[in-house]
């Protein structure tokens, strides 16, 4: 045998007894030391309930079973760590030197709870259990490990002073650091876990692990996929909570909300979410600021707070929206595409009202709204004050623009009762008379400019029940334009020639027009009934008084008009009644008998002469003509 070959076989037979020696000892002797050795390092009793073995690949190492990791004093559950299976895989050549290594730790059905409170947290290590001592973590660091695996893990999360919980389930994940003496390293973690029953993948990187487990804040990127939400995170993570910049999309925020716990009552709306900003979350309130926010059809820029603590959602923040369409919201039916809520709407007006989203959350906004669409009216612009507290709407409206005019307005909506119950000013100058009457009312053949108030209130569940019980008081003045369809003047004297034996003119329909240089009224309204005694019109042709009634349920009118003398044109007393958009015209009898009454009593004619010639006595009291002297 050659030198060469009895040198390969001693070579061989070396590393044969190295291999063996380990399983020809008793691993059953070590279990005490291994359980002092771990205490000592983690400042936590730590028990081996089951056998030891002995793993040789990928590297040498030790397989516990039944392992244990005590929790601290005071702590809910008495063991902060339970583990199926451990598997310790450890560098061979240290241990000639004494030196435990650790290369890789496999966690088989860990349990782990985590808890925090009054500013400790139960996962810092080396540190000894009584308050003030210094944290001795040098023992952990020269442990160490590169990669660690967690299979089919579960961690559960309590905060003791908010009382916030959380549980993950199906928890495997990979983690990994490269090759130090100390656990101040960057870890790298890759896997899936599952919470509230949804599976989420997770990918990420902290940039100290040593700083986290010794309860200070680190660097970190997390990101998040599902099939609720997506997430992208980059900034400090610790025990304080965390804070930095956030990607995130919800497929539903309704969804979303019921994942979290929150889940909103039925209703529209409230779908697709897109985000990015800066986010903060500690003690279970999440803020959001520099923010930009794709909501529904929304687009929302500022700063914005979630506070889950109270039992009511609880927002607070300022911001400038692009368009809010309350319509949507309103609907019936349980749609979280806006569209599709708003046509629900129009195809079915008479539906209750779904207002049962205002006791999900409370709230205090200030909104720059660049557009705002509220039932029958739309404003073009408006700072919006807005409180909501149980179920009871409150919204202040600054510096409204809205038909090419200016003004204030405010709304209450109060659905915290079986009956929702709503109250609304508006103040408004400047405005286009025809683009607003035709959205308030349907009215759309007035013209003009003007001015427009009123304070009303109403309660009911469905549109019809809203007008129908409406209540309050208002003006409006309105300057420089016509009525189109009709030409109350010519009204006024074609009902005079009619009684006088004329023929009718072309002043109702077609291209009939009453041109006034202001028109307006006070107004009363009394269960949707609206009444007034002072209107007024005025024009280069006519003066018209009159008092009447609007029916805004029904859409019927009646009016009764005293038309005056304007440059030698007069007219007699006629009534308007009817359907608003096609109303009926006629003598105002009631109107003619006074005034032959008050031409009687000024001794302009006889009733004798009125019997004898009513024609002429008609003239005589409108003045157009005298009686002849007999």
């Amino acid at each position: 045998m050659s030198r060469s070959t009895r040198i390969q076989l001693i070579v061989v037979a070396v590393i044969l007894a190295v291999v063996a020696a380990p399983f020809l000892i008793p691993l059953n002797v070590y279990r005490a030391p291994l359980e002092r050795a771990a205490s000592a390092a983690l400042s936590r009793e730590i028990h081996i309930g089951g056998p030891l073995h002995l793993t040789v690949y990928p590297d040498i190492g030790l397989s516990l079973s039944d392992v244990s990791i005590a929790n601290v004093p005071g702590a809910r559950a008495p063991q902060m760590v339970t583990v199926e299976n451990l598997i310790v895989g450890a560098k061979l050549l240290p241990l000639f030197s004494g030196r435990l290594e650790v290369t890789e730790l496999t966690f088989q059905k860990p349990v782990i709870h985590l808890e925090t409170g009054r500013g400790a947290s139960n996962w810092t290590f080396g540190r000894a259990p009584s308050p003030g001592r210094p944290a001795d973590a040098a023992a952990l660091n020269r442990i160490g490990f590169s990669h660690m695996n967690i299979r089919d893990g579960a961690v559960s999360y309590d905060n003791t002073e908010s009382g916030k919980s959380a549980v993950l389930s199906d928890v495997s994940l990979s983690l990994d650091m490269p090759e130090r003496s100390t656990l101040a390293r960057p870890l790298t973690l890759g896997g899936a876990l599952t919470y509230n029953g949804q599976k989420l993948n997770i990918n990420g990187r902290l940039d100290n692990f040593g700083g986290l487990l010794d309860a200070r804040g680190t660097g970190g990127r997390i990101s998040i996929g599902s099939n609720v939400i997506n997430a992208e995170f980059t900034g400090t993570i610790g025990t304080e909570g965390i804070s930095g910049a956030l990607k995130l999309g919800a497929h539903s925020v309704r969804s979303f909300a019921a994942w979290m716990g929150k889940p909103l009552p039925p209703g529209n709306g409230f779908g697709l979410v897109a985000l990015e900003g800066q986010f903060t979350a500690r003690d279970g309130v999440y803020s959001l600021t520099h923010t930009h926010l794709a909501f529904d059809s929304m687009n929302v820029n500022g700063d914005i707070a979630f506070d889950t603590n109270p039992e009511v959602l609880t927002v607070k923040g300022h911001g400038a929206v692009n368009r809010l369409d309350i319509n949507p919201y309103l609907a019936p039916g349980a749609s979280t595409d806006t569209v599709k809520a708003a046509r629900a709407k129009a195809e079915n007006p008479d539906a209750p009202l779904a207002l049962g989203g205002l006791k999900a959350v409370n709230a205090d906004l200030t909104l720059v709204l660049g557009e705002l669409v509220l039932p029958n009216l739309k404003l073009e612009q408006a700072v919006v004050k807005t409180t909501l507290k149980d179920g009871v709407l409150k919204a202040d409206m600054n510096r409204l623009t809205a038909y090419g005019g200016t003004g204030t307005g405010s709304l209450t909506v109060d659905a915290s009762g079986d009956t929702p119950v709503f109250a609304q000013t508006l103040e408004m100058s400047g405005i286009k008379v025809q683009p607003f009457l035709t959205e308030l009312t349907g009215v759309d053949n007035i013209t003009g400019t003007g001015a427009v108030r009123f304070d009303i209130a109403s309660r009911g569940d469905t549109a019809k029940a809203i007008v129908s019980g409406l209540n309050g008081s208002g003006e409006i003045r309105f300057a420089d334009g016509n009525i189109a369809g009709v030409d109350l003047a010519g009204v006024a004297r074609v009902l005079k020639s009619v009684l006088d034996g004329g023929l009718p003119g072309d002043v109702v329909g077609g291209g009939a027009r009453t041109g006034f240089a202001r028109m307006g009224a006070s107004f009363n309204l009394r269960d949707g009934v609206v009444r007034t005694n002072d209107f007024q019109l005025a024009s280069p042709t006519v003066q018209i008084g009159g008092r009447g009634a609007v029916d805004l349920s029904a859409k019927q009118l009646e009016f009764h008009f005293v038309p005056k003398a304007e440059k030698g044109i007069l007219g007699v007393p006629f009534f308007v009644k009817g359907p608003w958009v096609k109303p009926t015209y006629g003598p105002d009898v009631a109107g003619l008998a006074k005034g032959i009454v008050e031409s009687l009593a000024s001794g302009a004619t006889s009733p004798l002469d009125l019997l004898r010639e009513p024609g002429l006595s008609l003239k005589s009291i409108l003045g157009t003509e005298r009686k002849p002297n007999r």
